[in-house]
């Protein structure tokens, strides 16, 4: 056994690996939560302290600890690599998450000052030693030799290690949400069996979980990656080792909560992003979520790089799972952009008064398909929000309302009625009659008149001095009459448009065929809408009348 502690370096590598690789506070804190993940740790402790006389940071595991051996000889030799102890089994069963040795000069890049206590589990022996950087990098030798010193403890009370650096070099306070926020989505380990607390300035401790990552998203679909695998890319070699989900959002997520995170081990492995994918750039401001591919860190090539920001997607086995998470990402943008669009229109119905599928069963053919387009195309624009599409969708309706040939909608109810059925059926020629008939009866029911014809009920019911009158009751705005020559006009307006109507319309149709009606042109469905709305008016008429 060694009678001093020493850390063997170049300082240049460690002002290069440390500082500059780990100047984020939660890369740096990571890699502690890594170690004690490693360590067998059940519960990890993150304190941090920004008073004006004490701000350090203060990392403590219940893991298993170091011996002085063990500090010497893997956790202070830089570059001890995983592969220099992956076989000793975890007594959790764990996978290692370390790989490359470099992750304890982490803390130097947020503090000057390292203060570690370590107890190894079943052991009563309590390591502390301390580091300083500026000790290290003035040391030319090559070798650094920490201050220590061993201490009796029970075991059974501490095991574990608890890191303290101090020293810090940030100015500014923590901010404790965007730091859980941060390792929420550097981590994918946190399960009851591991749980990592932080604090600040020793207020109570908050919990960190999966769920912290997606925290506030109003989530609308979800989709998961396994089975999307196996539906688009069966032949994927690896689709039994990939899993994971991706949400989207109702509205744009912010830019730090936007993409899918790629975890090794548990830890992760790519920064959340869309793996090269470059199309339907908006949709992406949608989604994030999280995929494991445990596979690419259990190669004996690394592929992960140090700082655990990015895959080197440049080789063979990479290549094939970008490729695959590409196919995926595709499935996901075109399925997103379906649902959403379905959802906005079957749901716009309970916003407002319009049935879209109902709405677009009762244009004409002609119409439709230009109008299905029109609104498919605007629901799947991923900016329109549920109520810009009400508004668009209201004012199109406005413009192109149900059987739009005869604007149905401003037929009067009578009309309606009479003619609807055989309107939905496409047979306007009847829809026509069936509509007279009814003017007919109407106004031999209200006039009274003993006649049984057609025109002759329609001479003796309208017109000057006759059963009714369409115009009683009428006066200007101010209360004054309007001219008698009008009112005379109007009355018997009202009873040669009904006989050109019966003689116009009802006459032809019942002396000759609808097919040589229809494809001479004399007489067409046209025509027949449009009496329906010159019914319409008379109708109205009737209605207003009184009899004299």
């Amino acid at each position: 056994m060694s009678d001093n502690l020493r850390l063997k370096f170049d300082p240049r590598t460690i002002e290069h690996l440390g500082i500059k690789m780990y100047s984020r506070l939660p890369s740096a804190l990571a890699e502690l939560i890594a170690n004690g993940y490693d360590a067998n740790a059940t519960e990890v402790n993150v304190e941090l302290f920004d008073s004006d006389d004490n701000k350090k940071v203060v990392v403590t595991d219940n893991g298993d600890g170091m011996s002085f051996e063990e500090i010497n000889d893997n956790f202070l030799v830089i570059g001890r690599r995983r592969g220099d102890f992956d076989d000793n089994p975890s007594i959790l069963n764990r996978k290692i998450t370390g790989r490359k040795g470099l992750g304890k000069l982490a803390l130097f890049g947020i503090g000057k000052t390292i203060e570690i206590n370590t107890c190894k589990r079943g052991s009563n022996q309590l390591v502390k030693f301390t580091m300083n950087w500026e000790q290290i990098l003035n040391e030319r030798s090559g070798e650094y030799h920490p201050v220590y010193e061993i201490t009796t403890v029970d075991s059974s009370v501490f095991h574990g290690t608890s890191i303290s650096v101090s020293d810090l070099k940030r100015t500014s306070n923590f901010n404790l949400e965007q730091i859980v926020l941060s390792l929420s989505k550097l981590f994918n380990i946190f399960d009851e069996n591991f749980k990592v607390f932080v604090s600040k300035n020793d207020s109570g401790k908050r919990l960190i979980t999966k769920e912290d990552r997606i925290e506030g998203i109003d989530e609308q679909y979800e989709w998961d990656v396994k089975e999307i695998i196996e539906q688009k890319t069966p032949d994927f070699p690896y689709k039994d080792s990939v899993k994971g989900k991706i949400i989207s959002s109702r509205k744009p997520l912010k830019p730090e909560l936007r993409g899918i995170t790629l975890y090794a081990r548990g830890r992760q492995a790519n920064e959340a992003s869309f793996f090269g994918l470059s199309e339907a750039g908006h949709t992406f401001s949608y989604l994030t979520g999280w995929i494991e591919a445990d596979y690419i860190d259990d190669e004996n090539e690394d592929y992960i790089s140090t700082d655990r920001q990015m895959i080197d997607w440049d080789n063979d086995l990479t290549l094939e799972l970008q490729s695959t998470l590409q196919s995926v990402l595709r499935f996901i943008v075109q399925d997103w952009s379906a649902r959403r669009s379905k959802d906005k229109i079957e749901k716009i119905n309970e916003r407002t008064s319009i049935n879209v599928n109902d709405w677009l069963s009762k244009v004409p053919d002609s119409v439709k398909g230009k109008l299905e387009r029109i609104i498919t195309s605007v629901s799947n624009e991923p900016e329109i929000t549920d109520e810009m599409f009400d508004s668009v969708v209201i004012d199109i309706n406005k413009l192109v309302p149900e059987y739009t040939y005869y604007h149905y909608r401003m037929l009067s109810n009578e009309i309606q009625d009479a003619s609807k059925t055989h309107y939905e059926q496409e047979n306007y020629y009847i829809a026509f009659q069936e509509a007279l008939k009814r003017y007919k009866n109407k106004v031999k029911q209200k006039s009274g008149t003993t006649q049984t014809d057609d025109l002759p009920i329609m001479t003796s019911s309208f017109g000057v001095s006759q059963l009714l009158s369409v115009v009683d009751g009428f006066l200007k705005p101010d209360g004054s009459a309007f001219t008698q020559k009008t009112l005379e006009n109007i009355e018997d307006g009202q009873k040669h448009l009904s006989m050109g109507i019966v003689q116009g319309g009802r006459n032809i149709l019942s002396h000759e065929e609808i097919t040589d009606l229809q494809q001479s042109g004399l007489f067409t469905e046209k025509d027949c809408l449009d009496l329906l709305s010159l019914l319409s008016h008379l109708f109205k008429r009737l209605q207003e009348s009184k009899k004299r």
